[in-house]
């Protein structure tokens, strides 16, 4: 487990052991995002493309990585530089699993599912700050929000699928930044205050409708504190200027696109000047 899994030395691993397994294998993920982005990738690569099954063992796997298809290993200290689209044959869900989990882990869970409910439906938004979902309904929302978007757009080419990356931009930053010791959920959570920051600087995101969503996100109370610490111990402008440039979602040598929130359920895709 953990992003040191995510590598091309653990896809030459797999690749090794089950060599000898023919192209009607299955592999099946038992784990957290890491261990189901490096069996995506090579249930891919495994004689050019076999069966996968997901069984996500954290929150955070239940809502968002084991749905959607996406896989990925980390180069050269960038996040998810080599990746892939793999769309699993099934997912299953067993919530017996998160009763293991730390509060840490379930709010990692939790930023990822608000993320969706703010981006991609304006109603179930609405409905969540009126009264927190229950844990199965958060699971099963979520998972419905991203599997619609992820079917009308499997390869990311509409710019619709895209609008999941709201947050990521910065939080692969922070996880570089610190050497993935923040882990990706709690990344997610502080790129999306950034993210809300870019727009209100751009006045894409109107500071009432900022402010009223990141008072909502679970990790709230601590992530400017938080945010603040890491930015200041771990990276200059210049190093984060680096890592925005090697995004992979979209970034060029003067700009780096961002998915930012015009109202809970309406995003604007925004080319953003390095400067």
């Amino acid at each position: 487990a953990g992003e040191q899994a995510k590598s091309v030395r653990s896809i030459d691993r797999l690749g090794a052991a089950a060599i000898s397994l023919g192209r009607d294998a299955t592999v099946v993920a038992i784990g957290g995002g890491t261990i189901g982005d490096v069996a995506t990738v090579y249930a891919h690569l495994h004689k050019r493309g076999c069966r996968l099954i997901h069984v996500p063992t954290t929150v955070l796997a239940a809502v968002d990585s084991s749905v959607g298809g996406k896989g990925a290993v980390n180069v050269a200290g960038v996040k998810n530089a080599l990746g892939v689209f793999h769309a699993p044959t099934e997912g299953w869900v067993c919530a017996e699993f998160f009763s293991t989990l730390t509060r840490a882990q379930m709010i990692e869970g939790e930023n990822e599912a608000w993320k969706m409910a703010v981006t991609l439906n304006a109603s179930v938004w609405r409905t969540w700050t009126k009264a927190r979902p229950t844990l199965g309904a958060m699971v099963q929302t979520s998972r419905s929000l991203k599997s619609e978007i992820c079917t009308a757009d499997p390869y990311e080419q509409t710019g619709r699928r895209v609008i999941l990356n709201f947050g990521h931009t910065f939080g692969h930053v922070i996880e570089s930044l610190t050497h993935y010791r923040v882990r990706h959920g709690a990344a997610v959570g502080l790129g999306m205050i950034c993210a809300l920051d870019v727009g209100a600087r751009l006045g894409v995101t109107q500071k009432v409708i900022a402010d009223e969503v990141e008072q909502l996100l679970p990790m709230a109370a601590q992530s400017r504190v938080r945010l603040a610490r890491i930015l200041s111990k771990c990276g200059s402008i210049a190093e984060i200027a680096e890592l925005l440039k090697s995004d992979k979602k979209g970034s060029t040598t003067r700009a780096t696109r961002f998915v930012l929130l015009k109202k809970p359920g309406e995003c604007e895709l925004a080319d953003v000047p390095h400067a």
